[in-house]
């Protein structure tokens, strides 16, 4: 089998428009490029303690409060626990023969 042949390319619709450096439009900049550079030096050693030394407080306080809130937690399980035997032992007590 042999491929059909491909069609001519067409040619292009209109030629772009090249305007001279010194002859465009004053008044309205197209396209505006800014450039900055950010430098970023090595962390000392201080810096390096002092951001361990953050992470490790907030993590502390992170765990206290989740150690709040699981203590705070624990006695209203046991009370609902037995609030639920309580309920089940009852209905089976008041049970009808």
């Amino acid at each position: 089998m042999s491929k059909p042949p491909k069609p001519p390319p067409e040619e292009p619709r209109s030629e772009p428009e090249v305007i001279p450096s010194g002859q465009a439009e004053q008044g309205t900049p197209r396209m505006r490029v800014y450039t900055h550079r950010i430098y970023i030096g090595k962390p000392s050693p201080l810096g390096i303690i002092l951001v361990t030394l953050i992470i490790g407080l907030l993590s502390a306080a992170m765990l206290v409060l989740l150690f709040g809130v699981f203590l705070f937690l624990l006695p209203l399980a046991v009370l609902f626990a037995t609030g639920v035997i309580v309920a089940g032992l009852l209905r089976f007590y008041f049970r009808g023969p």
